[in-house]
């Protein structure tokens, strides 16, 4: 996901991309020292921010938040001001936090003024929220910007009541640990621990207000191709390019035949998204190459798919090592977890399943890819997923009947409920790519 200010445009607020690809009491004084650390870098804060930046405290460093791994992404309960906790996306693709438009009327948020969003799948509108104090159990910001913008289909697609993105503008007041393996976020005031001078860090470029690192992408295992590639811990997939960067490097003709299946889909704040699916040689971060993933190939005509970035790298590359973001030494650290060596895999059926607004208890076939075992069976968009091996499907979740599709050779007996009639179906996985 993706929010960046366009000062050059200011009837247009942020980029916002969100990657649907089928979310004790803080730091001991991020005191006057670093709140002037801040202001330093006033160049890589967005202008409207600069007067009055964003402040953190605390009582205690570092401060240890466990966070779910749903869907992969990282959910975390967020207090904005004094309302109940609701759970946001902790989102480093997202340069400002973001709420759903309904969840900010329902607590009570005062917005104001309107914008438009260049988002994934088109063109979306919103208000703000401003000066508030978000707080992630007990780690503080205060005067917080926060973009109030439709959001039904985060929870539609995540199967969570999600209704929000932790962004930058409160990410960049600490150095943030996230330990993927150990479900655990570690904020450190950044006075008192940074990555400065930490030989194997890689550097971290702010673009827009949100990190870039050069990552190498091989194709086809022979080839390379260098850029800047942005972190987002708010995208659930592997790694994505768009669709300017694929055509200059002619990916597509680089990549074998065999290794690419099409018809992938997806939704973002401004419709619904189209991308290609790949196996590639291997991505190299610093040090690490990672084998054979599979990366999605943007061909979205317009949003964020189209523009002039090379692409960014999700969370289901990045929860295989633990990842520290250090933003004022613009610096991130790779350390490879006990899920380093995983095979990465697409879902093997070709459903895509989202679950009913404020009803994540109906599970539904929204998308399904054509030569995947979903469509070879007989499967169609709008079909509800009743039970699998006889289990309710509301039962497993969105998260788990995602892992169970990823596993080769494995059979399932679906329930569907089409329209008045109940099937059996009989479905089969197998590896397309």
């Amino acid at each position: 996901m993706s929010v960046k200010e366009k000062p050059a445009r200011p009837n247009i607020f942020p980029i916002f991309r969100f990657a649907f690809l089928c979310l004790p009491v803080l730091l001991s004084s991020l005191c006057p020292t670093a709140v002037a650390r801040q202001n330093k870098r006033a160049s890589r804060t967005p202008a409207r921010q600069r007067p009055n930046g964003p402040h953190a405290s605390s009582t205690e460093d570092p401060v240890k938040v466990p966070f779910d791994l749903y869907g992969n992404n990282i959910l975390v309960r967020v207090r904005i001001n004094d309302t109940r906790p609701v759970w946001f996306v902790f989102d480093s693709g997202a340069s400002v936090n973001v709420i759903n438009d309904r969840a900010a009327k329902t607590l009570g948020l005062k917005t104001g003024g309107t914008g438009t969003l260049d988002a994934l799948g088109g063109m979306a509108t919103g208000s703000f929220v401003e000066g508030a104090t978000i707080s992630i159990s007990g780690v503080k910001a205060s005067n917080q910007r926060i973009a109030a913008v439709p959001l039904d289909a985060l929870s539609a697609y995540s199967g969570r009541d999600v209704q929000g993105l932790v962004g930058n503008n409160f990410i960049r007041n600490f150095v943030v640990e996230i330990d993927y393996h150990g479900r655990t976020l570690i904020f450190h005031d950044p006075k008192a621990y940074n990555l400065a001078g930490t030989g194997d860090a890689l550097k971290l470029e702010n673009r827009g207000g949100n990190p870039f690192v050069k990552a190498e992408l091989s194709p086809d295992g022979k080839e390379t191709i260098t850029d800047w590639f942005e972190v987002d811990t708010g995208s659930n997939g592997t790694f994505s390019v768009n669709r300017p960067f694929a055509e200059k490097h002619r990916l597509l003709a680089l990549i074998p035949k065999a290794n690419v299946a099409e018809g992938a889909g997806g939704a973002g704040v401004g419709g619904e998204t189209k991308s290609i699916d790949a196996r590639v040689g291997g991505i190299t971060l610093g040090r690490y190459t990672l084998n054979k993933p599979v990366i999605s190939i943007s061909q979205d005509a317009e949003g964020y798919g189209e523009s002039a970035d090379a692409g960014f790298i999700g969370t289901d590359l990045l929860r295989r090592f633990t990842v520290t973001l250090d933003y004022q030494s613009q610096r991130m650290l790779l350390k490879p977890n006990a899920d380093f060596g995983e095979p990465f895999e697409v879902n093997l059926s070709g459903l895509e399943l989202v679950t009913e607004a404020n009803n994540y208890k109906v599970i539904k076939i929204k998308h399904v890819r054509a030569n995947f075992p979903a469509a070879q069976a007989g499967l169609r968009e709008g079909d509800e997923v009743v039970a699998v091996n006889g289990r309710p499907a509301d039962a497993y979740g969105l998260d788990e009947l995602a892992k169970m599709f990823k596993r080769e050779g494995r059979e399932y007996r679906l329930t569907i409920r089409r329209g008045d009639e109940v099937l059996s179906v009989r479905l089969k996985l197998r590896r397309v790519i």
